[in-house]
Formats: C-alpha cells, sequence, structure tokens
C-alpha cells in the first residue's frame, strides 16, 4: 500500500462546529485504521467568537509530530480560512461552502486566493444541510459527507463515529446530522465523479489493534485514577481545566472526592494535608497558578510531604497566551520557590508517557517524600493521538511508602538521617508514631534546630535524597546507530516527536545524526547526557522558550557551548525548523 501521510485541517468561526468536525474526522480516520495525531487551535476568550482550526494528519505510520504543510482544507468560514492559504502544501485541496449563509463580499471568498494548482471542491454546504435536515447547523457533517467521497473513504466509518457521538442526544438530533452528512456525499459522488482523490482507501489489515482517541489531558485523568487517587484539588485555568472536568465526572464513581478550591494555594494547601493524613490526592495548574504554590511546594519539600502537581505550560509570562503552547516553566519546575528546594520535575513526551508518568508519579511522590512535578504543555494536553488505551502494571500502583520498623515505636524520628535520605514514614494515626512536621528546619524528631550544622546536615540529606530518585526514573532514550555522531539533538516534552521526525529523516539520508530523549528533568542522569554529548561534534537543543532553559540546566555536561533553537511563537516548532538546523550545523 502507497504511504499515507496527509494533514487535513477543519476552519472556521466559533460557532461554526469546526472542532466538531474535526473530532468526527479523527474519530473516522481512527476507526478507518490510520494513525492519528491532531490539535486543535481556538481563541482564548469565552465568547463567541475567532478563528478555530483543526489540524490533524492521518497516516498508516504512527505520526510523531504535526506536519507544516496542509494537504487539505475544509473551509467552514472563507474570511477565517483565507488566513490558511499560506500553509496550504502545492496541489491541496480545498472544499468549501460555494453557498455560504452570509454575505461574501467581492473578492473575499476563498477560491479568489488560492493558488492555480490547487484542487477546488464547492459545494453548498448550508443549502445541502437546510433541506436534507431543516436546519443549516449540520453544514459541518456536510463538508465531512463531501471531503468522504472525495478521498474514498466510506460513508459507513463516518456514520458510526456520528451515531456514536449523536445518539445520547435523541433520535432527531442523530437523524438531522446522518442526514446533512448523507446531503453532502451525496452531492460530491454526482458532481465529482471524474476527480475523486480517493487517497485515503482504508488501509487492509489481518488484524487490528484497538485504539481509542486520548487527548494528553485525558490520559493524565486516567492514569490517576488508575493509580488509585482519592482526592483531587483544583482551581479552573487553561490548559489544565479538563482534567479537572474529566475527575469530576470520573473519581466520584471510584470513591474519591473532587473539589474546586477558591484558589490554586488552597489546592496545593489541601493536597499537602491529604497526603500528609496518608491519602493520595493530586492537583493541576499552569504557569500562573504554580507560581502561586511555590511557597507550599517547597514546605512540602522541607516538611518532606508528598504531592502530586500537574503544570500544563503554557505561554507566559504572566496571564501570558493562554490558548498557545510553550515550555517555559522549566526554570520555575526546577527551582522556584526559596532556598534550596530539591524536588522531582518529570516530563512526558507524548500522550501514552502522559498517562504513565501520572501513574508514576504517585509512587515517587510517596517513596522519596516530595512534590512531583509532571511538566505537560498545550500542545501535549490538547494535542489528540489514537493510541491502545495503557494500562498500568500491578508493581507501578504498588504503594510507594516507606514506613518505619515497628521496633521505631515511641522516640520515632520522623527525620531520621539515613544512608540513602529516605526516613521512615509513619502518618497521622499510626499507635505509638508521634512526631512533629513544621516548615522550619527541623532536627531528625521535627523539633526546630536553627544550628549551623544541622541546617548544613539536613539540606544535604534532601538532595541526597532527590539525587537517589535516579535510580526509578527513566533514563535518556537515545535514537541512533551508536558510534559517534556530528550531531546529536536533545530534546523533552512535546518538542521531541519534530526533533525525532527530523533526525529520521537525516538518518535516512545516511548521516551520522542522533536524538536523545530526557523525561527525567530534575534530578537528571548526568553520565548518560554527558556520555552521549562525548559522542557528538555539536549538539542542537530546541525548546519551546526563549531561554533556552534546558541547555541551560544541562548545556555546562557539554565540552563547548551547545546550539539552540528557542522559539515562543505559542505554536509547536515543526521538524522543518529543527531539520534546516541540523543541515545548517552539519555545513558549518
Amino acid at each position: 500500500m502507497p504511504k499515507v501521510d496527509i494533514t487535513i485541517e477543519v476552519c472556521g468561526m466559533s460557532g461554526d462546529g469546526t472542532i466538531a468536525a474535526g473530532g468526527l474526522l479523527n474519530a473516522a480516520m481512527s476507526e478507518a485504521g490510520f494513525s492519528v495525531l491532531a490539535f486543535d487551535s481556538y481563541p482564548a476568550e469565552i465568547r463567541g467568537f475567532g478563528r478555530c482550526v483543526t489540524r490533524s494528519r492521518i497516516g498508516n505510520e504512527e505520526m510523531l509530530a504535526l506536519a507544516e504543510k496542509t494537504h487539505v482544507l475544509i473551509s467552514l468560514d472563507d474570511e477565517q480560512s483565507r488566513s490558511r492559504i499560506p500553509f496550504l502544501e502545492k496541489g491541496a485541496a480545498v472544499i468549501f461552502d460555494n453557498k455560504p449563509p452570509s454575505y461574501v463580499g467581492e473578492g473575499h471568498a476563498i477560491p479568489a486566493h488560492v493558488e492555480p494548482d490547487i484542487n477546488l471542491f464547492g459545494i453548498p454546504f448550508s443549502d445541502l444541510a437546510a433541506e436534507a435536515s431543516g436546519s443549516t447547523r449540520g453544514r459541518n457533517l456536510t463538508a465531512l459527507g463531501g471531503f468522504a467521497v472525495i478521498f474514498g473513504l466510506p460513508p459507513e466509518i463516518f456514520r458510526h463515529v456520528i451515531q456514536k457521538k449523536f445518539a445520547p442526544k435523541g433520535e432527531k438530533v442523530l437523524q438531522a446530522n446522518l442526514m446533512s452528512f448523507d446531503a453532502g456525499y451525496n452531492f460530491a459522488m454526482t458532481a465529482f465523479e471524474d476527480r475523486l482523490l480517493k487517497i485515503l482507501t482504508p488501509p487492509e489489515t489481518e488484524e487490528k489493534t484497538e485504539k481509542l482517541l486520548l487527548s494528553g489531558n485525558v490520559a493524565i485523568a486516567q492514569g490517576a485514577l488508575d493509580a488509585n487517587l482519592k482526592l483531587y484539588f483544583g482551581y479552573p485555568i487553561t490548559p489544565a481545566t479538563p482534567i479537572l472536568e474529566y475527575l469530576a465526572k470520573a473519581l466520584p464513581e471510584k470513591g474519591g472526592k473532587v473539589l474546586q478550591m477558591e484558589d490554586e494555594i488552597s489546592s496545593i494547601g489541601a493536597v499537602l494535608g491529604c497526603y500528609y493524613a496518608g491519602q493520595r490526592a493530586m492537583t493541576a495548574t499552569s504557569g500562573p497558578g504554580f507560581a502561586l504554590m511555590t511557597e507550599l511546594i517547597t514546605h512540602g519539600i522541607m516538611a518532606e510531604i508528598p504531592a502530586v502537581i500537574i503544570d500544563a505550560q503554557r505561554g507566559g509570562p504572566a496571564t501570558g497566551l493562554p490558548t498557545k503552547t510553550e515550555q517555559s516553566d522549566l526554570h520555575a519546575a526546577v527551582f522556584g520557590g526559596p532556598g534550596d528546594s530539591p524536588r522531582i520535575v518529570i516530563a512526558p513526551t507524548n500522550v501514552t508517557e502522559c498517562y504513565e508518568y501520572t501513574v508514576k508519579s504517585f509512587q515517587l511522590a510517596e517513596k522519596y517524600q516530595t512534590p512531583v512535578i509532571v511538566l505537560t504543555d498545550f500542545f501535549l494536553d490538547n494535542r489528540v493521538e489514537n493510541v491502545p488505551m495503557p494500562q498500568a502494571s500491578k508493581e507501578a500502583l504498588k504503594d510507594g511508602n516507606i514506613y518505619p520498623d515497628p521496633s521505631a515505636k515511641g522516640p520515632y524520628n520522623r527525620f531520621e538521617l539515613t544512608e540513602s535520605g529516605i526516613s521512615p514514614r509513619a502518618v497521622p494515626g499510626m499507635e505509638d508514631f508521634m512526631f512533629t512536621t513544621t516548615g522550619l528546619e527541623h532536627s531528625e524528631s521535627g523539633g526546630p534546630n536553627y544550628t549551623p550544622e544541622n541546617h548544613m546536615q539536613f539540606s544535604e540529606k534532601r538532595h541526597r535524597k532527590i539525587q537517589g530518585a535516579l535510580e526509578d526514573l527513566s533514563i535518556p532514550k537515545e535514537f541512533s546507530k551508536g558510534g559517534s555522531l556530528d550531531v546529536g539533538v536533545i530534546s523533552w516534552g512535546s518538542t521531541f516527536g519534530s526533533a525525532l521526525e527530523a533526525v529520521q529523516k537525516e538518518q535516512e539520508k545516511g548521516l551520522k545524526v542522533g536524538a536523545l530523549k530526557i523525561t527525567s528533568l530534575f534530578p537528571f542522569h548526568d553520565e548518560i547526557i554527558r556520555g552521549f554529548m562525548e559522542r557528538c561534534g555539536e549538539v542542537l537543543i530546541p525548546e519551546l522558550n526563549f531561554q533556552g532553559q534546558l541547555a541551560n540546566l544541562i548545556g555546562h555536561l557539554h565540552r563547548k557551548d551547545v546550539v539552540r533553537i528557542n522559539q515562543a511563537t505559542g505554536k509547536p516548532i515543526p521538524a522543518s525548523i529543527i531539520l534546516e538546523k541540523i543541515e545548517e550545523v552539519l555545513k558549518a
């Protein structure tokens, strides 16, 4: 079967059903057996206005990143869709409403602005939907009907996903949407019978692995549920709010509770309180909320109380860009707060890892008695991938606590100085294990102690403990044939997919280029990272922030300055930008 790798966009104004159409498209492509990687873009304002774009990369191999160019544009609003024309690939297809519901000024219609080689498919979305269902509301479904015909997809696939989405809303709503889809399908079958492209015929496979369309946020929420989360405390903030919404429905069904708090400070305070009492708890926020949490996070570090915090990064600083992506909270996650306050920071790179790292964070928090920060970002949280439903092993779901030996009853030292730095942890209510906990510097028993010797001793204890966590943290993963490399690309978070795609394209040319994925950002495996760097002529670190925060953190491990790609555009870094930089470095 020929390789399939196309990007499809749906573009319209808020209220056009753009996001719904993109969701149905993704579900149909997944059901057809294709790999799907999708991401929606929409305005930050709550009011219903502004441009909405869904972007889906479809293929018969795993999609690592979004592509830079678009092969199919479905325009639900020509005024908004004209902004997408510069991103069209040569020979792309544009499906548009040739009888739109509202007047389009002369020269403003999308056909007047595209290049001559673009394949135009005009379909009267609004008229067909109104005729079929009595309302123009189904015009987005009519557009999908036309798309299905043009690109060779069986209508049964779309009808099935429409059934699943709209059946809960009643038979009348379901039938209206099915009839709207059929109207577009039947029109295109006749109007374009001699122009059909049919390049998305479903792949033939003997066995199909059942896959689900999951966003990063849903994977995080499901990971927390499977890890036996008991209490979730949160305050709404983009892009972390979907975690709160998902758990508000699902967690009570498992006997847990969700509380919407008055702010982020109370959220982290409640998480620490629950973990202090021995119950698994979690919160999720974004940069502005994380900034408010830092004092209590460092309280958890000093008092050695577990906590799990999801930081869904977005454009900053301050309120910044609420619906745009960035990787600029790394410094804050690793160093944020008063004093020397080491904590564990991990960062997944795809939807499956969002699940796995959320599950893992609970064990890490308990074993090392510290806040664990899971760094995601808007692109990773809101993107959708079709993946087999992740499942955690029994080992990954075990209680991670290290409890005191019964012989320690009585004069129990909660903060005992041990070789590992991990003190056996009792929780309130354990008979004969009374102890004191405070945010002040303290002795082994927990009582305040401000002597220089004690503060130095306990500062070293806390750092020793966190460095010891490396034995339980994922080691950096290398993607190369080994040996010396002309260029090594080190990346983290959602940017890694683009970095790997760029590296693989260079490897296909026989070039000595490799990639290193880092998911444990603090503590980090310095010897492994240094070893990779020593084999590289040049090291390139692409990041979605202005300062090059990972490069600042690990760059000193290289024998010379690392090469940086620092972008703060609010958009994911495309593989083409990284590829271009690799080739520039190779030529130099």
